[in-house]
């Protein structure tokens, strides 16, 4: 059974698209005690299909002006087969969970959802990207 650690959601905006994805600082609290004392993490989140994405999760070192994020290399994968646009909203979760050796383990999932042009009671139905055609 998967228990909650964290979630947190995003308006992806130009620069998330075609450079980096910038994560609310919030998450740098539940990222931290995984990463070692290290500046970056590599993980694999799952999509809604079960998919696993390769992601680089990386802090600044003190100082920097900038928060955390996902790199380039994964993301941009990401971003390219899911055709993500700017304004869709990112959701990015971590789930403690056993794993086969009797381990707990943080199992990292990634949604992706738009607004479709399909409303009800005058409001547009939001929707998984998976699900919306190209």
């Amino acid at each position: 059974m998967a228990l909650p650690h964290f979630r947190v959601t995003k308006r992806l905006t130009y620069s998330d698209i075609f450079s980096k994805l910038e994560l609310p600082t919030l998450i740098q609290n539940h990222m931290i005690p995984f990463m070692n004392g290290n500046h970056f993490l590599d993980l694999m989140a799952a999509d809604i299909w079960g998919q696993q994405w390769p992601l680089r999760y990386y802090t600044r070192p003190a100082g920097h002006r900038r928060g955390p994020g996902f790199m380039k290399n994964g993301w941009r994968q990401f971003v390219e087969a899911k055709r993500l646009r700017v304004g869709d909203e990112f959701i990015f979760s971590g789930h403690q969970v056993i794993a086969a050796d009797g381990e707990l383990k943080i199992q990292y999932k990634i949604e992706v959802k738009r607004a479709c042009a399909i409303t009800f009671q005058g409001q547009p139905v939001v929707l998984d990207v998976e699900y919306l055609a190209a």
